[in-house]
């Protein structure tokens, strides 16, 4: 069974706060079973293997494992990044912030879970903004972005939740996309059919910055979701420093 985005970041922030820095563990082997039990055994065991406040230090094999999960881009990479992701420990946040620097884009829808998960993990680690605010602005925008949409605005949200409102433009052109005003937009990257759950991300993370509840539907009508574009635009554009 895959485990889609969505229900992996959802199993990332009912534990989030497992990621606080306490004090360090010696190296850790994985939990045992952890890309083979059922969905919900691996739920159970990521609350039973990962306390709060108490990081994890794997053995450098374990993290080799992990890396070689995330590399393969399936229902592994997503429990490699979540086990990551629970560990808490910088080591494993630097794991995460290496794949998705290598840029790498699926061959299939969902092959991007992972990394997707990787991104919104990285901003719950200790010290993430000094760590990792630019490299994520950077993957989100400028000169080399992630070429997977989704994973490129799993970046600017976690970029933007971390302080930095370089990717507010960006965010907002994918609010756009197909919208009368989005036809407009001088794009850096392709859309897909399949643009829901990136605009619902963009949506949810523009409206948080802008202070407001989110009321974007993705499946709105056209005039609905160019509205919403429009107002999370004025509210966050027109007080930002020329």
């Amino acid at each position: 069974m895959r485990l889609s985005a969505p229900a992996a970041l959802l199993a990332l922030a009912l534990t989030g706060c497992a990621l606080l820095r306490g004090p360090e563990e010696p190296r850790a082997p994985l939990p045992e079973g952890w890309d083979t039990v059922s969905p919900a055994a691996f739920e159970e065991l990521l609350a039973r293997e990962f306390a709060p406040g108490r990081p994890v230090f794997f053995e450098r094999e374990a993290y080799e494992l992990l890396t070689e999960a995330l590399d393969r881009m399936d229902t592994s990479s997503v429990r490699a990044a979540l086990v990551l992701a629970h560990s808490g420990h910088e080591v494993s946040s630097r794991r995460l912030m290496r794949r998705l620097a290598r840029r790498i884009e699926g061959p299939e829808i969902g092959s991007d879970a992972g990394d997707i998960v990787a991104a919104a993990a990285l901003p719950r680690f200790p010290h993430a903004a000094e760590l990792y605010r630019d490299k994520l602005a950077s993957l989100s925008v400028g000169r080399s972005p992630h070429p997977d949409l989704e994973v490129r605005v799993e970046c600017a949200v976690s970029a933007l939740a971390l302080g930095d409102d370089r990717p507010v433009p960006f965010l907002l052109q994918v609010l756009r996309i197909d919208t009368y005003a989005g036809q407009a937009d001088e794009r850096d990257f392709a859309v897909s059919p399949q643009t829901a759950w990136a605009r619902g991300r963009a949506a949810y993370a523009l409206s948080r910055r802008a202070g407001i509840p989110c009321a974007y539907q993705p499946d709105g009508s056209i005039a609905d979701r160019e509205r919403e574009a429009m107002r999370l635009e004025g509210l966050l554009l027109a007080a930002a420093p020329p």
